[in-house]
């Protein structure tokens, strides 16, 4: 006997009449496989007036591998006569079965898989593929049914400086741009520059000036201009440039993105600066899957990971990072002087916050009217945003539930997840 779902009542079930039985599976742990899975159903009768009995039921269950994408690659150019070299493949669908390949190359690459995330793999192009200037299409691969990608990567072979793309800092994305602009940026934002020969070969970090903004020339010389306006360097490498986007820089398309070191001439491209760009920072860094953000108890008062074994309750406060918002709607905080690379220093009277408030989505719910803030970090550069939002009551729950961010229109990469307890 059962109670009817939402009626309260007892279910008479009368011998011999058949009754649905429903069995979930939770899928997440069932690597795919061509053999499939085998489990037990036990099924045990009982009660006052008869004996106890009861059945057991096979079931097989195959698991089979998705199609993968393959969405963007690390480095984007690899040197001419190089050594063999590893590149970080993104995308989705990756599991340890996965393997990158070249387009019109029958051989795979050397892939290895990471152990704890779907959404990137890294893989060797040998030094044999790289004895002449080419281009590489690079594609990834599941066992059927899954087959290769649809997509493919381009991977240029040259030893010349250049720039490979132009990407949301958090998201990775180069944004919905027309060529020749090869990526869309709003104004703060932190974007990261992928190319070769861009900078030295030792990583220089960022340092901050006396008068607490961020540094515009690197110890080695390396500095970049965008709209012919100097750009913070928030970090500095040989095939890696990430900065911040001038405020003072001009919305529209064909913006000059130049690149200036003390080992090549100017390197450029042009990108589309728009009114905002919004991208969500990631925990593995990658842009897509799990959200980098933090719970927040209000009893304890203490500020844990949100992750798939720490998952925020309905009703409780989450904390979001991106960048792409654009300019703040307030007058600037240096009162008339510019807050391009500008550090939020602890004891400010008051920090700015976007106006109108984001529109935020977490697991299919508006949950808009749970923000309680949105601006900047204190010590941190101002161009990364916090959002402090409510988990609304409705939400999907799950160790990954959609959420996203609309700020002027434009809102973040699709695949962010957070996790979210009943």
């Amino acid at each position: 006997m059962s109670t009817l779902k939402g009626v309260g009542q007892p279910d008479v079930v009368t011998a011999g009449e058949e009754y649905p039985l429903t069995i979930s599976v939770n899928s997440t742990s069932l690597v795919p496989q061509v053999a499939p899975y085998v489990g037990k159903i036990t099924v045990v009768a009982s009660g006052a007036v008869v004996t106890a009995k009861s059945q057991t039921i096979t079931v097989n269950l195959t698991v089979n591998s998705p199609t993968p994408t393959v969405t963007s690659v690390w480095p984007s150019i690899l040197p001419v006569n190089g050594a063999a070299q590893t590149l970080t493949i993104y995308g989705t669908n990756f599991y340890s079965a996965t393997v990158a390949k070249l387009f019109g190359v029958a051989t795979p690459l050397a892939t290895t898989p990471d152990k704890e995330s779907s959404t990137f793999l890294t893989a060797v192009i040998p030094a044999s593929l790289l004895a002449a200037p080419t281009t590489l299409r690079v594609l990834v691969s599941n066992p059927a049914p899954g087959g290769d990608s649809v997509a493919t990567v381009n991977v240029m072979v040259a030893n010349a400086a250049a720039i490979g793309a132009v990407v949301n800092a958090a998201s990775y994305s180069p944004g919905t741009v027309t060529a020749p602009d090869i990526g869309m940026v709003s104004r703060g934002e932190l974007v990261t520059i992928f190319g070769t020969n861009l900078g030295p070969p030792s990583p220089a970090p960022l340092s901050v000036t006396g008068g607490g903004f961020v540094d515009t020339t690197s110890s080695s010389g390396v500095s970049v201009t965008v709209d012919s306006r100097p750009a913070p360097l928030v970090y500095v490498s040989q095939n890696q440039i990430s900065i911040q986007i001038p405020y003072e820089a001009v919305i529209g398309p064909s913006n000059v993105v130049a690149v200036t070191n003390g080992f090549n001439p100017p390197v450029t491209a042009t990108v589309t600066v728009a009114a905002t760009a919004p991208g969500l920072f990631t925990a593995d860094g990658s842009g897509t899957g799990q959200a980098a953000a933090l719970n927040y108890n209000a009893v304890t008062k203490l500020y844990t990971l949100n992750s798939s074994t720490n998952l925020a309750k309905i009703g409780d406060t989450v904390i979001l990072y991106l960048t792409g918002e654009g300019v703040f709607d307030s007058a600037p905080l240096l009162g008339g002087g510019s807050d391009t690379g500008f550090v939020i220093p602890p004891g400010l009277a008051s920090t700015p916050q976007v106006n109108p408030l984001p529109t935020v989505m977490i697991g299919g719910i508006d949950a808009s009217a749970g923000v309680a803030y949105a601006g900047p970090i204190v010590g941190s550069i101002i161009g990364v945003l916090q959002i402090n939002v409510v988990v609304p009551l409705g939400s999907t729950t799950g160790t990954q539930v959609p959420v996203s961010v609309t700020i002027g229109g434009n809102q973040t990469q699709a695949g962010t997840t957070l996790a979210i307890h009943p």
